[in-house]
């Protein structure tokens, strides 16, 4: 393949990508719209579950957003009861934010739904696609990163 059309591809993989992160959001918004839950709380809520307590600014961090958007969008979320300050043995003023029970939960709800919608779509890729799929978008950030 020569550069031009590498260069070229990467440009249509990073419109596909953003295509489809345009369609999660909607459906998501979709989706979650009677539990005040938006696609980007949601994200913190995943993220939180997967990768554990995190502080506001390194949730911000990963996102490369501002520390006061996902602090509003944290605080919105302890109303709801999802999630909890706790405290670091890191640093004394940044608290650890977790996922509450209440939290566990309604993730748990959550996916379910999203499983539910999924279902219904009755497509989904080959493990290994997606697999592979996964480990090439890493690549890309991991590069993009340096």
């Amino acid at each position: 393949m020569s550069q031009l059309n590498a260069h070229e591809e990467i440009h249509a993989l990073a419109n596909s990508v953003r295509r489809v992160y345009n369609r999660f959001r909607h459906v998501t918004d979709q989706l979650h719209a009677q539990t005040g839950v938006t696609a980007p709380k949601r994200t913190l809520l995943m993220d939180l579950r997967r990768y554990g307590p995190q502080t506001v600014p390194d949730l911000a961090s990963a996102r490369f957003i501002s520390r006061q958007i996902i602090q509003t969008q944290i605080n919105e979320l302890k109303k709801e009861g999802y999630v909890e300050g706790r405290s670091n043995p890191e640093h004394k003023r940044s608290k650890l934010i977790a996922l509450t029970q209440e939290g566990e939960a309604f993730v748990d709800a959550m996916i379910a739904r999203e499983h539910d919608y999924m279902d219904q779509v009755d497509w989904l890729p080959d493990p290994e696609q997606l697999h592979t799929c996964v480990a090439v978008l890493d690549a890309i950030y991991d590069k993009l990163e340096a």
